[in-house]
């Protein structure tokens, strides 16, 4: 095993491969991510906040293992082979654990022409959009997300009704509707919009999406984001 300096060869090795696009996320985030390689095997460990955050693009759990020995608190596992999830699951408690499907662009234009006025999302609402997500995604971080990259909402009125995030990695998340504004095709407009300007911007749209949203993987279909793989996050306090 050994240690990798993030150069623009090997960040541009990573955005060429759909399941390491997060990797060239984490990187271009913190100046603290640590990388490893072992054979065809990557690694990724990243200190943010109170969490070290690991990627990895394997199926070997004594690499997985390696890597996460001298970590010591919260340890979080994001887009992972399920096969490092099954492993893992005997040494460790799981503070919780999601299954995902990763769904990458495929390169071709986006076939929905935006017809509503789409604007940036305001930090000034970083609560409601806390709201919206299962997880209550902390305020500091969705302020953080608005600041570094970008977003995309229907407003009514002057109040936002649709909207959706980048994540600090950069994959796209935090979509919602309010209830009341729902099945009129607004989250269409805003996902449309966004990832026309994640390409503009010269980055991949990329999402992890649960695998029992049924009605986001289908929408996901309509501006070419196509399964890739499925891939788990899971969490769990890890002592010395």
């Amino acid at each position: 095993m050994k240690k990798l300096v993030p150069t623009p060869e090997l960040l541009e090795f990573f955005r060429s491969r759909p399941d390491m696009l997060i990797f060239e996320g984490y990187c271009r985030l913190t100046d603290e991510a640590t990388l490893w390689q072992n054979g065809d095997s990557f690694a990724l460990a990243a200190k943010i906040g109170d969490v070290y955050k690991c990627c990895f693009a394997t199926e070997d759990t004594s690499f997985v293992n390696q890597v996460i020995a001298p970590l010591c608190g919260k340890v979080e596992l994001c887009g992972v082979d399920t096969r490092i999830t099954d492993a893992l699951r005997d040494s460790y408690d799981y503070e919780y654990e999601t299954h995902c499907y990763l769904c990458v662009w495929n390169g071709d234009a986006l076939p929905h022409k935006n017809i509503l006025e789409i604007s940036p999302m305001s930090p000034l609402y970083a609560q409601i959009i806390s709201d919206g997500t299962h997880y209550h995604a902390p305020l500091s971080e969705i302020k953080e997300c608005l600041e570094r990259h970008p977003s995309a909402a229907v407003y009514i009125d002057g109040k936002p009704v649709c909207w959706c995030l980048c994540h600090l990695e950069k994959s796209l998340g935090m979509l919602y509707t309010l209830p009341e504004y729902r099945h009129r095709g607004y989250a269409l407009e805003v996902m449309t919009a966004l990832c026309n300007e994640v390409i503009a911007r010269g980055d991949i749209p990329f999402a992890y999406i649960v695998t029992d949203n049924a009605a986001s993987l289908n929408l996901a279909e309509k501006y070419n984001l196509k399964r890739v793989k499925r891939a788990d996050y899971f969490r769990f306090e890890k002592i010395g």
